[in-house]
């Protein structure tokens, strides 16, 4: 425990009387501190046998459990500040990573995420469906540039769930795939079970969209190149 020296306490000692005030007052150590700058060993001598009401030690009580809580918030944020300034330095400099996207790479940005996403089962027709619009630009700029889709052959459908306004999901979607509204059929409806009708529609607020074309050669094709590139990769 730090003890003030003599020296301390005389350099301070005309300030006691208002120290005192504060601390009756119900102000805490740290308050008083900052507006006297005294050692903290000399305010616990100077106050350790001030006898002190039940209601101003619970006012110093609360008064310090809030400072406590402002210099979480502070520090928190502090944090928040220098997580995102982190992140957005890993992300700047991984942007720069990536050189420039041909269609050679286009062709493999587009089979890779219809393997992810698309529906691999269907013989005759490609189906994509995702609820990003970033990735359904990608795949409307796959469709028109490598596999040469006309706007005419691509069809859209959108899922949407309770709640949400159609027409303004068709708005989104219109814009986000610039294919007219005369391309999409009439939405599907639909609730998934695990969610029994509770799902917050702002975590899709315009559901998810679903592309549709309609050629058996294109399908075959594009699963002609996902086989390529999975024998690329595990040398099968």
């Amino acid at each position: 425990m730090n003890i003030a020296s003599p020296k301390i306490k005389r350099k301070f000692t005309h300030l006691k009387p208002k120290v005192v005030a504060l601390r009756k007052s119900g102000r805490t150590y740290g308050e008083i501190r900052e507006i006297y700058n005294i050692p903290k060993s000399t305010l616990s001598d100077w106050l350790k046998a001030l006898k002190l009401s039940n209601k101003i030690k619970k006012e110093i009580q609360k008064r310090g459990f809030q400072r406590w809580k402002n210099k979480m918030e502070t520090l928190t944020k502090r944090k928040r500040e220098e997580a995102l300034k982190s992140k957005q330095i890993i992300v700047s400099r991984a942007k720069k990573e990536i050189g420039k996207i041909g269609k050679k790479e286009l062709r493999l940005i587009g089979a890779a995420l219809y393997w992810a996403e698309g529906n691999m089962k269907n013989k005759n027709r490609l189906q994509f469906g995702n609820s990003d619009p970033l990735m359904i630009k990608v795949m409307m700029k796959f469709f028109r540039e490598i596999c040469n889709l006309p706007d005419n052959r691509i069809g859209a459908r959108i899922h949407i769930y309770p709640g949400i306004n159609y027409q303004k999901a068709l708005d989104f979607w219109s814009r986000v795939t610039k294919l007219p509204k005369g391309n999409f059929y009439p939405p599907q409806t639909q609730i998934s079970r695990a969610s029994k009708s509770k799902r917050r529609t702002n975590i899709l607020p315009y559901g998810t969209l679903h592309l549709t074309v309609n050629s058996t050669q294109l399908a075959n094709k594009v699963k002609g190149w996902i086989q390529g590139i999975s024998e690329k990769i595990l040398r099968v």
